[in-house]
């Protein structure tokens, strides 16, 4: 299997929106979740009711945040090794590009390169 810088920018990329999309989502709908403090009328239960899906709905919204910082911090990832390997490409490139002069006095080296 081959990696390349472009495959991984391309993930990044999709990691990036999907968190923009789970955020947007989230951000879009829970105020439909919202509930009154009256919501369960005047029984015993009802604060408590109102209460425990209050504490949810905030529990939701943590867990959104979180999910969406991972997928932010992937993407970070993802560039940071898009560049290193881009990086170790450019390496590479210039070292089989490199003249006699350039190359050490290692016969291995100069055989690998084809330097005489």
């Amino acid at each position: 299997m081959q990696v390349t810088p472009e495959d991984l920018c391309g993930l990044a990329d999709t990691c990036l929106a999907e968190s923009r999309e789970l955020n947007t989502s989230w951000s879009g709908q829970a105020a439909a979740l919202q509930v009154d403090a009256g919501a369960a009328g005047n029984s015993s239960g009802g604060p408590g009711f109102v209460a425990a899906h209050t504490a949810a709905l905030d529990a939701g919204d943590v867990a959104i945040g979180r999910l969406a910082a991972v997928l932010e911090a992937d993407m970070d990832d993802l560039y940071s090794c898009a560049f290193d390997i881009s990086a170790q490409d450019e390496e590479a490139a210039r070292v089989s590009r490199a003249t006699a002069g350039e190359v050490s006095d290692n016969p291995l080296l100069r055989m690998i390169l084809g330097v005489k």
